[in-house]
């Protein structure tokens, strides 16, 4: 024991007053010394403990705190050049909107020579026996939906009006902000269009018409091919390009049998005049899988796959989207 002995305590006024004098005896002393020393040896342990706790928790999270301010700089720069494009599209379109009226009566005519030159040029080729790169003989397999030939954004079919044009002219101003606004949802979450193309070759035979306008040969009519016709023997296999979801399987006008897939982030594949579809809507694909085989139904000529990509739901050449089949 600490204290062996009992002490008294004595207390003295100022002003004469008679003290008081207080008795404590060992086992008491003794009883306030064992509590204060565990008071104090709990409060150094909680104290050691806390400390401990908060540099692990610094140690930890240091890593995060500094990617957050590494993040929030780059953000900063991504937010910069946002603006600096809206700055750049908004230029661009007062100069556009100022420049309107003699643009629209210019290309005007300006498209029907560029038309007349080129109905010129492909009668001259054919008639000295060329064949074109999309003049497609009736014997040959080939199809597909047709519409109006189009130059640039204007039916050839009709005359081209400034107001018209003027129409045409305002959705593009907003596809424009819209393209903006997506750029700055790809800077933010700086995700890639790479995972979502589709690259592979769905498969490999002899094309029979390409991307874009194309003639036939008999008839002389012509229209807007929107994708490839490859020729393959009835029955061969469609692999799917990339990874996608269908969003159509079954009969749609002109393709026939056909099979759409969505890839994300603006790409979709479809696939036309398939003798048997192997996939249903809502299933999820991977890129090689086989969707379905090819046949001739719909508007065509002979088993063939009649294949588009779209990007935005805007028809690009799939010639470009051609790999490798898994």
């Amino acid at each position: 024991m600490i204290f062996k002995k009992s002490y008294s305590f004595l207390v003295v006024p100022h002003h004469g007053e008679h003290g008081r004098s207080a008795h404590l005896s060992s086992r008491a002393l003794n009883a306030v010394f064992v509590a204060l020393s565990a008071g104090l040896l709990v409060s150094g342990v909680l104290a050691a403990r806390h400390y401990r706790y908060h540099f692990r928790l610094v140690n930890d999270y240091e890593p995060t705190f500094r990617e957050n301010e590494r993040l929030t700089v780059e953000r900063q720069g991504y937010d910069r050049t946002v603006d600096s494009l809206g700055r750049v599209i908004g230029a661009l379109n007062a100069q556009v909107t100022k420049e309107r009226s003699i643009y629209a009566s210019s290309m005007n005519g300006m498209a029907f020579q560029v038309e007349n030159v080129r109905k010129a040029l492909t009668k001259v080729k054919i008639q000295a026996g060329f064949k074109g790169t999309n003049v497609v003989d009736e014997g040959e397999p080939a199809g597909g939906p047709a519409e109006s030939v189009m130059l640039g954004k204007f039916d050839l079919s009709r005359p081209i009006e400034p107001g018209a044009y003027e129409a045409k002219l305002r959705p593009e101003i907003k596809e424009n902000l819209a393209e903006l606004d997506q750029v700055d949802r790809f800077l933010s979450t700086k995700e890639s269009l790479v995972a979502a193309t589709p690259e592979l070759a769905p498969l490999f035979g002899r094309m029979t018409s390409n991307f874009g306008i194309r003639r036939w040969r008999r008839s002389g009519h012509s229209e807007n091919h929107q994708g490839l016709d490859i020729a393959v023997p009835r029955g061969t296999p469609v692999h799917a390009p990339g990874e996608g979801v269908v969003t159509h399987a079954g009969r749609k006008g002109d393709y026939g049998n056909m099979v759409e897939l969505d890839h994300g982030t603006g790409y979709t594949t479809r696939f036309g005049h398939l003798s048997q579809i192997d996939v249903e809507v809502g299933d999820r694909v991977i890129k090689g899988q086989i969707i379905g085989l090819v046949g001739s139904t719909g508007r065509s000529t002979g088993p063939h796959l009649h294949y588009e990509v779209r990007l935005n739901g805007s028809p690009v050449n799939p010639i470009d989207y051609l790999g490798k089949v898994d």
